[in-house]
């Protein structure tokens, strides 16, 4: 049995073995970009891909037998890869991700997620107003959209809490949940449809990325001092 998981552990410590986990999930990813509103980056098998590659990442790290000055920055890009990959697998198992309709001067504290459920938040958002703005083309019959906005009220036991306006690539923020302008009414303009995202994995990928620049910066910086 010892020989057994040694066999497992060098198998996973193996750099092709990581280069073949990592392209899997690269085309995983590829995939997820076609599925509309699909729901890959929660499923097991991608969150056990990752898991994976965590443990892969991990193994190659601990292997190394004396942290020598010339290793240490290897080490840190090496530490913010695991911290990256431990913010992915947080968002795929304890995220969320779904789609939210709310008609004009109506709350809406429900959303649907992964095809057919839905969830109940402890806040309401009031659509107080939808508008759209157009380019200003007067020689031309036909209106292009500019960008289309809702200004919402976020209510919370029969309280205004805050109002803000929901734009394209601007959402609403609020207890940890992100509302992202995605669609809208476009025969009536009598509803607006949010995005709804929840990523509590966002601060361990910040600090991963801020690990792994550390760590390539050092990796420069050694080799541009070798050479002098």
């Amino acid at each position: 049995m010892h020989k057994f998981h040694h066999k497992i552990v060098m198998a996973l410590g193996s750099i092709k073995t990581a280069v073949c986990i990592l392209t899997l999930i690269i085309l995983a990813c590829a995939i997820g970009t076609f599925i509309p509103r699909g729901d890959i980056y929660h499923s097991g098998w991608f969150i056990g891909l990752l898991g994976l590659l965590w443990c892969s990442i991990f193994i190659c790290t601990i292997k190394r037998p004396k942290l020598r000055p010339q290793a240490f920055s290897t080490v840190i890009t090496h530490l913010g890869l695991l911290v990256i990959l431990l913010g992915a697998l947080v968002t795929g198992i304890f995220g969320e991700r779904g789609f939210m309709l709310i008609y004009e001067k109506h709350n809406q504290d429900t959303f649907i997620y992964a095809g057919d459920k839905f969830k109940t938040l402890d806040f309401k958002i009031h659509l107080d107003d939808f508008s759209i703005d157009y380019y200003d083309e007067a020689n031309k019959p036909q209106r292009f959209v500019k960008n289309f906005s809702s200004r919402v009220t976020v209510i919370e036991q029969d309280k205004e809490i805050l109002k803000d306006t929901i734009k394209v690539n601007h959402p609403l923020k609020y207890k940890g949940y992100s509302f992202y302008q995605s669609g809208y009414d476009q025969k009536n303009f009598k509803w607006t449809g949010l995005d709804v995202v929840r990523d509590p994995g966002e601060p361990f990928v910040w600090c991963g990325f801020i690990l792994l620049n550390c760590g390539v910066i050092l990796s420069f910086y050694r080799r541009a001092k070798a050479i002098k």
